[in-house]
C-alpha cells in the first residue's frame, strides 16, 4: 500500500470459489441493489480460510497451535528470504526497524504514534508483498508467533482486505478475535474463573462445554453521569466494530495502490461524512434517553461528561477512567494544545480563501483534517484527528520510548466508548460546517425534480424498538494447553484449539443489545416520463429534549441517512416499495467464530456449501442499530423522503471488484451516484421554504421502545 503498497496488480488470484445460481439478500453498501448472486467457496479457498481461523485463535499465545506446522515455520525470518517478496527494498525499514527494535506484547501499541505506525506499515508492506500463497502462510506465522498482536491483528486485516488472493475470506469478529476491548473486565475474568475450574457443573451439548455469561455495561453499578445512561449505545460491540473496520478499509498512513486507489472513493469527504452520521445517529439516541445536544469539546474548560472504560488488556493492565469535570488543559497536554491552535488556523485561512464551490474541495478538507497520505500539505496542517486524540489520551510515559500510555481514544475499536469522542468530532466538523457556509445556498432549482412528485408516503405511524439477548464467543479470553495429540473431539481434530479434557469448550458473552421491529415504507410516485432518479431516506428529530420543533435552519445537521438506492421511473404512477430488511448498507449480526469453524469443518469434510456473501461483511452498519430507541409513551421523529434525478458516478458502480465477496475499497465505483454525502442537508439551510419542492416529502413517526419481556409499551 503505498505509500505502502503499489504492485497489487503483481499478485496472482486464483479462482477461489464457484458460483451458484441463488437470489440471496445481501449487502450492497452504497445504496446498490442487494438481490445478487452468490458464491460457494472451493477447497483451495477452504485450505485458506482454516489458516486464518488457526492464526486468529487464542491470540497471545503462541503454542497451542493443533496442525503440526513444520519446521520451516518456526524457523523463518522474512529478511532471510528477500526474494520472496515483491519490492524487497520498501521493507529494509522495517527490516533494520525489528532486528534493533522488536516490538512484543511487552508493550503496549497503537497506530496512533509515529514509530508505532512505522512497524504497522512495514508489516502490512510485509504481508502485502509476498509473492504467493506459501510466503504469504510463513511470515503470517511469523508474525503471529513475535510480534505485538494488536499490531500483528491489524496488519494482517488490512494485507487481507487487499490481496487478491485473500477476497472472499471470512474474519471471524474483531470482537471475538480481540474481546479485551469490547468486554468488561469482569465478564472476561469470569470466563477465566469458569476455565480455571474445570469447567464444573458445566453441562455438555454435542460434547461441548457451552458456557453462557451475562456482560453488562459499564453503567450496571450506576451512571456517572447523564452520557453513562447511553452505555448500550456507547459500548456497542457491532457499532465499535463497524467504525475500526472503516479505518482499516480506508488506513491514513496510505494512498492505497496502483489497483486500490484510496482517494477515488473521496476518502476524505467519505471520512467527514461519516463522523458527521455517527454524531447524528448519536445525537438521534440522547433524544430518546431526554439529553440534548452534543456539547462541543472545549479543550481549554473542564469536561462534564466522565468516562469509566471497564476495559482491561490481555496483561491485565486496565485502561484508564476519567472522573466528571475533568480538566485536559495542563502542562501535560500544552504541547498538543499549541499544535491545534496553529493548524486549527491554517485550516480556517484555507477554508476561507477557497473559491471553489465542489465536492473535491470537501474531500480535501476530510483528508487535510484526518491528516492522511492524501492531505494537500500533511506538514503544513498537519493532522487534527490525531492532535485531539493525544489531548484526551492524556497521561504519563509508558513504554521504553517514553510515550504515553494508549488508553481507549488511542485505539479504533475503543475510542467510540467514550462519550467525548462525539464531542471531540463535532469540534472537528466544525470545519466541514464553515466550509459549506462559504458555499452558495441550495435553492429550489437545485432541490426540484421537475415533473416528479411524491404524492404520498405510506409507512407505520409507530415504530418498534426493544432489547434482545445476543450471544458473543469470548473463547479467546482465556488460555489454553496445547495438545497436539489426535482426540475424539471433531472440532479439536480439526484444529480448534478451544479445548479442555477431551473435549471443546464455548465461552459466549450475552449481552442485551438495541434492535426494532421490521417495517417497510411505499413511496406513490408521479413521473412526467420514464426516467432514472434515485431514492433517499433519512431520519431526523422532531422535536428537541424540550418538546420544542426544531425548525429546520438549525436541524439539518441532524439528519441521518437510512436508505440510498436506484430506481427506474415509469410515466405516470409508480409504487416505490422497500422494506428495511433490505436496505442497503446494513448487515446482519456476525457468525460467532463457533459456528463459523463448524460450517468450515461441514465443509470441508462433506457436501456442506461454504457460502461467501456480504450479509455480515465488515463494512457494513449494523441493522439493529438503524433506529434509535424512542421512548416507552412514545417518542416523535420524522423520516424524510427525496426523489431526485440520477446523476451517474464517473466510474460505473461495481467496476473492477466482486461485489459478492469484496467492499470494493478504493476502486472508485462504490457508490450508487455521485451525489455529495448527505444531499440535500450537506449545505446549511437557510430557507426552509426551498425545501418546499414535489419530490420531498417528510413524514412523523413514533418509535415505542417496548419491554421484551412484557411486551407493552
Amino acid at each position: 500500500m503505498e505509500a505502502a503498497v503499489q504492485c497489487i496488480g503483481m499478485i496472482t488470484m486464483k479462482s477461489i470459489t464457484a458460483v451458484i445460481v441463488l437470489t440471496l439478500t445481501l449487502l450492497a453498501l452504497g445504496g446498490q441493489g442487494k438481490h445478487v448472486e452468490s458464491k460457494v467457496a472451493d477447497k483451495d479457498f477452504l485450505i485458506k480460510q482454516k489458516f486464518v481461523f488457526e492464526m486468529l485463535e487464542h491470540i497471545y499465545q503462541d503454542d497451542v497451535f493443533v496442525r503440526r506446522y513444520d519446521s520451516s515455520f518456526y524457523e523463518y525470518k522474512p529478511w532471510e528470504h528477500v526474494s520472496d517478496y515483491h519490492n524487497p527494498e520498501k521493507m529494509q525499514h522495517f527490516f533494520e526497524l525489528w532486528q534493533h527494535h522488536p516490538f512484543g506484547d511487552d508493550q503496549m501499541w497503537t497506530v496512533m504514534y509515529d514509530l508505532h505506525e512505522e512497524y504497522a506499515v512495514g508489516l502490512v508492506r510485509l504481508f502485502f508483498y509476498a509473492k504467493n500463497w506459501e510466503t504469504f502462510q510463513h511470515v503470517v506465522f511469523w508474525a503471529r508467533q513475535h510480534v505485538n498482536k494488536q499490531l500483528f491483528v491489524y496488519a494482517f486485516t488490512i494485507a487481507s482486505l487487499f490481496r487478491d488472493d485473500m477476497q472472499g475470506i471470512v474474519f471471524p469478529a474483531h470482537y471475538e478475535i480481540h474481546p479485551w476491548s469490547f468486554f468488561d473486565s469482569e465478564t472476561l475474568e469470569m470466563a477465566e474463573h469458569y476455565k480455571m475450574h474445570g469447567f464444573h457443573h458445566v453441562k455438555q451439548l454435542n460434547n461441548v462445554y457451552n458456557v453462557v455469561l451475562k456482560s453488562n455495561y459499564t453503567n450496571i453499578y450506576g451512571n456517572m453521569n447523564d452520557e453513562h445512561s447511553l452505555a448500550y449505545f456507547l459500548e456497542d460491540i457491532g457499532m465499535n466494530s463497524f467504525y475500526y473496520y472503516f479505518n482499516l478499509d480506508y488506513p491514513y498512513w496510505t494512498k492505497g495502490d496502483d489497483v486500490h486507489v484510496l482517494n477515488k472513493d473521496r476518502r476524505g469527504e467519505l471520512y467527514l461524512y461519516v463522523h458527521w452520521q455517527l454524531l447524528a445517529r448519536y445525537y438521534l439516541e440522547r433524544l430518546s434517553n431526554d439529553m440534548g445536544e452534543v456539547p462541543t469539546f472545549n479543550m481549554y474548560e473542564p469536561v462534564h461528561s466522565g468516562f469509566y472504560s471497564g476495559l482491561r488488556d490481555y496483561n491485565g493492565v486496565p485502561y484508564p477512567s476519567r472522573p466528571n469535570y475533568y480538566n485536559f488543559y495542563t502542562p501535560e497536554n500544552l504541547e498538543y494544545v499549541k499544535n491545534v491552535e496553529l493548524y486549527t488556523q491554517r485550516i480556517m485561512d484555507w477554508i476561507h480563501k477557497n473559491d471553489k464551490y465542489d465536492v473535491e474541495i470537501v474531500n480535501m478538507l476530510g483528508n487535510i483534517l484526518q491528516g492522511n497520505a492524501d492531505s494537500i500539505d500533511k506538514q503544513f496542517y498537519g493532522s487534527l484527528d490525531k492532535w485531539f486524540r493525544y489531548i484526551v489520551n492524556e497521561g504519563h510515559p509508558y513504554n521504553q520510548y517514553h510515550e504515553t500510555y494508549p488508553g481507549t481514544f488511542m485505539h479504533y475499536d475503543t475510542s467510540m466508548r467514550d462519550p467525548l469522542f462525539y464531542e471531540v468530532y463535532k469540534n472537528m466538523l466544525s470545519h466541514y460546517w464553515h466550509l459549506m457556509d462559504t458555499f452558495p445556498e441550495y435553492t429550489k432549482a437545485d432541490y426540484g425534480f421537475e415533473g416528479v412528485k411524491i404524492d404520498d408516503v405510506h409507512m407505520p405511524e409507530s415504530l418498534t424498538t426493544y432489547f434482545e439477548y445476543f450471544d458473543a464467543d469470548i473463547s479467546n479470553a482465556v488460555n489454553v494447553e496445547h495438545s497436539a495429540v489426535p482426540m475424539g473431539d471433531a472440532h479439536h481434530n480439526f484444529g480448534r484449539n478451544s479445548y479442555y479434557n477431551g473435549s471443546s469448550f464455548v465461552i459466549k458473552a450475552r449481552q442485551h443489545r438495541l434492535n426494532h421491529k421490521p417495517f417497510e415504507f411505499t413511496l406513490d410516485v408521479t413521473s412526467d416520463k420514464a426516467q432514472a432518479a434515485v431514492v433517499k431516506v433519512f431520519i431526523g428529530p422532531k422535536y428537541d429534549e424540550f418538546g420544542n420543533v426544531i425548525p429546520l435552519e438549525h436541524n439539518y445537521q441532524n439528519f441521518f441517512e437510512l436508505e440510498h438506492f436506484k430506481v427506474q421511473l415509469d410515466a405516470g404512477v409508480n409504487h416505490i416499495k422497500r422494506a428495511s430488511g433490505d436496505f442497503s448498507f446494513w448487515v446482519n449480526d456476525r457468525t460467532t467464530y463457533f459456528e463459523l469453524y463448524q460450517k468450515l469443518m461441514d465443509a470441508t469434510n462433506s457436501d456442506y456449501k461454504f457460502k461467501l456473501d456480504q450479509s455480515e461483511s465488515h463494512c457494513g452498519v449494523p441493522n439493529r442499530m438503524m433506529l434509535p430507541k424512542g421512548k416507552k409513551g412514545g417518542q416523535v421523529y420524522q423520516f424524510f423522503y427525496m426523489v431526485y434525478p440520477y446523476h451517474e458516478p464517473a466510474v460505473p458502480q461495481y467496476t473492477g471488484y466482486d461485489p459478492i465477496v469484496s467492499c470494493g475499497i478504493g476502486h472508485g465505483s462504490r457508490y450508487v451516484d455521485a451525489l455529495p454525502f448527505g444531499f440535500p442537508f450537506n449545505r446549511p439551510i437557510k430557507h426552509d421554504y426551498y425545501f418546499m419542492v414535489d419530490n420531498f416529502k417528510f413524514f412523523d413517526v413514533k418509535i415505542f421502545h417496548r419491554d421484551e419481556h412484557t411486551n407493552v409499551a
